[in-house]
């Protein structure tokens, strides 16, 4: 089993127990990081989301969904069971 990483977002705690998850999320920029944990951790809109960072809805999705390709990019795995770069 792994172990649990804890990250710490706009006074939510939230665990984390998937270590290649983990190492990624810990390896976005801080504002990034906390606008994923929000939305697929907290299961926050990205209305609610861009009300505690207050930025617009619209800077919320995208960053979010950009966040998420680099979460992607760092835990694909070649065909050779190396992890991509």
């Amino acid at each position: 089993p792994s172990e649990q990483h804890h990250f710490d977002v706009q006074g939510y705690h939230v665990i984390v127990r998937d270590d290649r998850l983990a190492e990624a999320l810990s390896s976005l920029p801080d504002e990034k990081r906390d606008i994923v944990l929000l939305s697929y951790f907290l299961d926050m809109s990205d209305r609610e989301i861009g009300e505690k960072l207050n930025m617009v809805r619209y800077t919320v999705q995208r960053r979010r969904t950009s966040s998420i390709a680099e979460i992607r990019k760092r835990m694909e795995v070649n065909n050779d069971g190396e992890q991509s770069d």
